[in-house]
This record gives structure tokens, sequence and C-alpha cells, in this order.
């Protein structure tokens, strides 16, 4: 149930993908920016864009490789997604207001990235529940990459018993959720976005951020431990942290009107804080 005739399509044409986002909300409201995680595309986070202010300009983007957004062979590291990224914001640069970009774990890597190189293009960044893992890091993810490999396989095969075996705890509506999700994503996207998770770098673009940030970790999940959340806030002490209790990895799917609090909340104080330096 996407609710998909709420939103209108955007394309962005671009040199080396096309990207495409579904998008609603006023023209000069907030723009806030979604960027769904490695397995999941524009409408995963459908329960949280349907709670987000009506006064809002809401974006939900079809990272490279999924949705109906350009699936290249190669090209799926954080240079290759923030390029995409930037020709969204070139699109949509005459908006009265700079964006907030909001991304869930592997987006989550991206907004950070792509904040740390252009902090004069946006507001702020929310990053729930991003993966720690790079060069001196962490070197394992807390899921194998080939686990996603075989749902994703067992989606494009039809075999929904055995796609329904990896989550007994979901409900029908909740698999079926799940499944739409992997037939929007490419292998190949899934693959190489994992690969490069592990070898590229994360900490040095959370340090490197000088916009207004908040980190969202899930109390569950084994994706940022207490110690590496430690070091985020130790390298960052201007970020705002929430250890988000009882929810695993997927934040805005267990808890989605407590993560559109929280989003909201963000969003306000950031342009409450700009108004107030435009008054000065």
């Amino acid at each position: 149930m996407n609710n998909s005739h709420s939103f209108e399509d955007l394309y962005v044409e671009g040199l080396n993908a096309n990207i495409h986002l579904i998008t609603k909300g006023r023209k000069d409201g907030i723009p806030v920016i979604f960027l769904p995680g490695i397995t999941s595309y524009s409408y995963s986070f459908i329960n949280v864009l349907n709670r987000m202010p009506d006064h809002y300009h809401i974006f939900s983007m079809d990272p490279r490789g999924r949705g109906l957004s350009d699936a290249p062979k190669e090209g799926y590291t954080l240079d290759d997604y923030s390029e995409d990224l930037l020709n969204v914001m070139n699109a949509i640069i005459d908006h009265p207001h700079s964006p907030i970009v909001v991304g869930h774990s592997m987006g989550a890597r991206i907004a950070a990235s792509f904040g740390s190189r252009y902090p004069s293009l946006i507001s702020g960044l929310v990053l729930i529940d991003p993966p720690i893992n790079g060069p001196g890091q962490r070197k394992v993810y807390p899921n194998p990459l080939s686990m996603f490999i075989k749902q994703k396989e067992a989606v494009d095969q039809g075999e929904m018993d055995a796609f329904r075996s990896y989550f007994p705890a979901f409900t029908e509506e909740q698999v079926a959720e799940r499944a739409e999700e992997y037939r929007n994503n490419s292998l190949q996207a899934i693959i190489q976005s994992y690969e490069s998770l592990l070898k590229e770098p994360f900490q040095v673009h959370v340090k490197m951020l000088t916009v207004p940030t908040l980190l969202l970790a899930a109390e569950h999940g084994d994706t940022i431990r207490n110690n590496e959340l430690q070091v985020l806030k130790a390298i960052n002490p201007s970020m705002e942290t929430v250890r988000v209790k009882n929810v695993g990895h997927m934040i805005y799917k267990d808890a989605p009107v407590e993560t559109a609090n929280y989003i909201s909340a963000f969003v306000d104080k950031v342009f409450k804080l700009n108004e107030r330096r435009v008054l000065k």
C-alpha cells in the first residue's frame, strides 16, 4: 500500500545515471530528502513520509540501481551516489530553502559523505543507524552479503515460502512489502554497495561535518555498538545522538511515528535557528 497517488515523480538526468524521486508537499516548504538503505527504495519510507508535516516539501530518492532510477553495471561507491545527489541538488537549486537530508543505513553513509563535501548546499542531516564499517574500523557487517543475495534470488524466482522463512516474525503485509523492495533492487547494486561499505571510510566524513546533524542509533541489530557510538560523539561533539530504544536496524519501520517525530522536531529546530540568524 504505497499511497502512490499522493506523490509526484521527479526525474533528474545525470552524466552517469538518471535518478528518480517521489515528491509531495508544499513547493515552497522546507525540503527534506530521504535516502534509503542498501536493499530499499523510495517507497520504503512511506510510513514516515506520510507522517511528515504538510508544510514540508518531501523528496524520497531511488538510489541508482533501485526503483525507477538507472541501474548501471558498475558504479556503486559513495562518490557515485554523492554525484547523483549533487545532480538532484542542482535540479532544485532555486528552492527558497537548502534541504535537510535524511538517510538510513547506506543512505546515511551517503548523506554524511555528501554533507562533508558540500555543506553549503544543505541545512542539516539526519543519519539513521549508519553502518560504521571502514578502513581501520569494524570489518564485518552484522548481516552477510550471502543473506541479501539469497533473499533477492528467492523473490526473483517466485519462491515466496523460502523468502518468508527469513522473516518469521513478519506479518504477511510486511513480507509482501519486503519482497517489493527486493524487486526494486538490482543484484549488482546490492553486491557492489555491500562491498563498498566494508572498504570505504565513514568516520572521516562524520568528523568533517559542520552542518547540524542528528544521529539515531538503534538499540538492537548490532549496527553501532556503544564504544563505536562514543567514537562518533568524540570526533564530532556538536552532533546530536540518540540511542532509540526497542528497535532494530530498520528504525523507521519498527517505530515510524517516533522516527517521524525525531525528524520533524530536528527539521523545525534547524530552521528556527536559521530564521534567528537571518533576523540578526
